[in-house]
C-alpha cells in the first residue's frame, strides 16, 4: 500500500512502529476543518518504533512563561496556524522544528489527523497531526520547552498510569482524568488526545 506525504511516495513497510501502522487506517487523511491563522492550531503526535524498547510517543513540558495559557504543562510540540501554512501538518512540522529541533519533513511519515479538539481554557480548534518517526533524531529544546520525554506506548495503554486528579483550573476546583509518567502529569487537551489514541488503537473508550 502506498501513500503520499510531502510530495513523495512511501510504503507502510517503511514505518517501524507497529502502533503507527495500526492506527494509520483509522486516521483522517484530509484537512478536518478550515485553517484560520491564529484562530486554529496543530500539534505533532510523533510516534517512533524502538526494536528493544517498544513504540514511544514524544511529550514535552512547556517552560513557565507569563501569558502562555499552557505554561508549565505537559504537551505535544505545536502551536497556532500562521499565514504561510498550507496544511495543519505544515503547522505541526514548523512548530516541531522551532520547539524541539526535529525536522519531520526529513525524519518522519505523515499518518493522518485526529480531531479537531477544543481546549477547555481557550477558544481555539486544535488538530493533532500524527507522524511515524524513522531513524535516530536528536531533540534540541528551545526556550519555550523545559524538557522532553519519550513515553513508551505500553505505559500509555497500561491502566496503572491512569487516575483522576483534583486541581485548580482558573478559579475552579475540578477533578480531571490524567496520565502520570514519573514527574510528567498529563491532563487537559494532551490527556484527551492520548486517550483518543488509545481508543483508536485498542477500541476501548477511556472517556465516557
Amino acid at each position: 500500500m502506498y501513500f503520499n506525504i510531502l510530495g513523495r511516495k512511501c510504503t507502510l513497510k517503511e514505518i517501524s512502529s507497529r502502533f503507527a501502522r495500526s492506527i494509520r487506517p483509522k486516521l483522517v487523511q484530509v484537512e478536518p476543518l478550515d485553517m484560520i491563522a491564529r484562530e486554529t492550531a496543530s500539534v505533532a503526535v510523533i510516534i517512533k518504533g524502538r526494536p528493544k524498547h517498544g513504540d514511544q510517543v514524544l511529550l514535552i513540558k512547556r517552560a513557565e512563561r507569563t501569558g502562555d495559557p499552557w505554561s508549565g504543562q505537559v504537551a505535544f510540540p505545536g502551536g497556532r496556524v500562521e499565514a504561510g501554512d498550507s496544511t495543519f501538518a505544515d503547522t505541526a512540522i514548523r512548530e516541531t522544528v522551532e520547539e524541539v529541533g526535529v525536522d519531520l519533513r526529513i525524519k518522519a511519515e505523515f499518518l493522518g489527523y485526529m480531531g479537531p479538539f477544543e481546549p477547555r481554557n481557550k477558544r481555539i480548534q486544535v488538530v493533532p497531526a500524527i507522524f511515524g518517526l524513522e531513524g535516530i533524531v536528536r531533540v534540541r529544546t528551545s526556550s519555550e520547552v523545559f524538557s522532553h520525554r519519550w513515553i513508551p506506548i505500553a505505559e500509555l495503554i497500561s491502566m496503572k498510569n491512569r487516575s483522576e486528579q483534583a486541581m485548580m483550573v482558573g478559579s475552579d476546583h475540578v477533578t480531571m482524568p490524567t496520565f502520570k509518567f514519573g514527574d510528567y502529569l498529563v491532563w487537559g487537551l494532551t490527556e484527551r488526545i492520548l486517550a483518543k489514541l488509545v481508543e483508536i488503537e485498542e477500541g476501548t473508550r477511556l472517556h465516557p
